[in-house]
């Protein structure tokens, strides 16, 4: 049986780079209607928001929310800041939380309501290792990922009598810009410490979420779907 998503709307944030770029390009050719979204303007054929403004964000939600239907949810729109709890800045704490974990919840808690009206939908909330284990200076990353796995579990609850399902996929190290100017020369140390002794490609992850997303998926909700190369299980 093929994937395809005919007839089905999926929301993305984050599609402008990375993983969020693939998982856009890969719902389009299996044939969804797609709305994208970007942190910066004018990037064709996506919707641009920052998530760190409550302003944006509202005007946002408006718009998604004259949608007659979205069937999938895909939130992945998300940042980093590196600092070790004593050196925290307090702006960078409301910063991240907004991004990774209120922008999220804020989403889902519109497009459920219209999922709940179509008793059906999909939702795929883009977490992380880290909100699973830990790493110098990832104390704030930990603290919005870990909030985000709760809003799997917690969603999915709530609206599993809606036959709407709800997990989150929580990559390892992605071949991605971002980590490459994270971890920069540390790349290549980093890849023996991986069982499988490389990086994810954004592909990878992305046929999780395809398969998430799908009608192949009937039964799965509230989970956390870690893809990491084997890293966590050492």
């Amino acid at each position: 049986m093929r994937i395809n998503f005919r007839g089905k709307t999926a929301l993305i944030t984050g599609a402008s780079d990375g993983i969020g770029k693939t998982i856009y390009n890969d719902f389009k050719k299996l044939g969804a209607k797609v709305i994208g979204t970007c942190n910066q303007k004018k990037m064709k054929g996506l919707i641009q928001v920052d998530f760190n403004d409550t302003r944006s964000v509202k005007k946002f939600l408006e718009k998604i929310n004259k949608y007659k239907k979205i069937d999938i949810l895909i939130n992945n729109a998300g940042t980093n800041i590196l600092n070790p709890v004593n050196k925290l800045i307090e702006n960078d704490i409301y910063k991240l939380i907004k991004i990774n974990t209120v922008g999220p919840t804020l989403i889902t808690k519109v497009i459920s309501k219209k999922m709940i009206k179509n008793r059906y939908g999909r939702i795929i909330n883009m977490c992380s290792i880290f909100g699973e284990i830990t790493k110098e200076k990832r104390v704030l990353y930990n603290i919005t990922k870990f909030g985000l796995n709760g809003l799997t579990k917690g969603s999915a609850i709530d609206l599993a009598k809606s036959q709407i399902l709800v997990n989150s996929i929580s990559p390892g190290f992605v071949s991605t810009k971002l980590t490459k100017k994270i971890l920069g020369k540390k790349i290549n140390t980093l890849k023996k410490e991986i069982p499988l002794k490389r990086l994810a490609s954004s592909d990878e992850i992305s046929k999780i979420v395809l398969f998430l997303a799908s009608d192949l998926n009937t039964y799965l909700t509230g989970q956390n779907i870690i893809v990491d190369g084997g890293f966590t299980s050492k």
